[in-house]
């Protein structure tokens, strides 16, 4: 897994919280049990005090072991008598494998590994859209170049495979409505659900954030954001070209891409610009280096929130 700090902090926070709710679950069945059948407390007091003694070595244990068996059968009597499962007061876990600590023998449980995701997919910023928009309900059909898109979805899979065929980073451009956006998505769900964490932000997102980080608005969360957008194991840049102003956040939006580039972090940006447009708005090195490391999806077809 290659979880950023904040995740590990917000699942962390998240067992912390659940643990204390089952605690509290367990003493509320406590406090029910007990007001219902006050003899069941006597007894859970005499069990308690004779597990000490035993524990001290300060009794007979052959006579305190047929004392326990029969406290504890008494008990059972309560409960059956009273309509309640023998266990009923045994301390509740969410989890029965960790018993909600979160780990087995220092390897993270099955349910920790959940908390991660959902905090993964919710720091994200796609974790609504990705349960619609995936490789699951992607539909060739819709698309009026099939065989053409069929292509790109294929090589879509292959990148979120690590496939030596396709580069790390992925330029996507067309016009407005031919399916970047979703395939963009379908990509994020395959990352997110195999441990890798993901960032989406449209390019606007990305420059107010190195802007509140310069100017030090909500500073400790917008350095967060900043760090998490060179070191996160996917982030997807939406609609370049639609952000304005050329000043320190663009420069500093295309020195995050060149790290990204650099420590070999996947990068996949969507535009509704065409090559020839990318190099009018843009610097001729900045294309340049889109040109040489980065596959270019080109989309066609008819705009499909508009079937014909």
């Amino acid at each position: 897994m290659t979880y950023p700090t904040i995740v590990l902090k917000h699942a962390a926070d998240q067992l912390r919280k659940r643990q204390e709710e089952n605690k509290q679950i367990t003493r509320d069945k406590k406090e029910k049990v007990y007001r219902e059948i006050p003899e069941l407390s006597k007894i859970g007091i005499r069990i308690a005090g004779m597990m000490k003694q035993m524990l001290a070595s300060e009794t007979d244990v052959s006579k305190a072991k047929k004392e326990l068996k029969a406290l504890i059968s008494k008990r059972g009597e309560l409960f059956k008598a009273h309509g309640y499962p023998k266990n009923y007061l045994e301390d509740y876990y969410e989890c029965p494998h960790c018993r909600d600590e979160g780990f087995i023998d220092g390897v993270p449980c099955v349910c920790y590994q959940k908390l991660l995701r959902q905090e993964a997919y919710a720091l994200s910023n796609i974790g609504d859209r990705i349960k619609q928009e995936n490789f699951d309900t992607f539909s060739l059909a819709i698309h009026s170049e099939k065989k053409y898109m069929e292509r790109i979805l294929n090589k879509a899979k292959k990148y979120c495979e690590n496939h030596v065929s396709v580069k790390k980073n992925i330029l996507m451009t067309g016009p407005t409505g031919t399916g970047k956006t979703f395939l963009s998505s379908c990509i994020a769900k395959e990352f997110l659900d195999s441990g890798r964490f993901v960032l989406y932000f449209s390019a606007t997102q990305i420059l107010s954030l190195l802007d509140d980080a310069k100017f030090h608005r909500d500073s400790t969360d917008a350095q967060d954001c900043v760090d998490m957008l060179t070191d996160c194991e996917l982030l997807i840049v939406d609609d370049l070209g639609t952000e304005y102003g050329f000043g320190y956040s663009q420069s500093r939006l295309f020195d995050i891409l060149e790290t990204r580039m650099i420590s070999q972090k996947h990068t996949v940006i969507s535009t509704n610009l065409d090559l020839d447009e990318l190099n009018q708005k843009y610097s001729p090195r900045f294309v340049s280096r889109i040109l040489g490391d980065y596959e270019i999806f080109i989309f066609k077809g008819k705009d499909l929130r508009y079937p014909s």
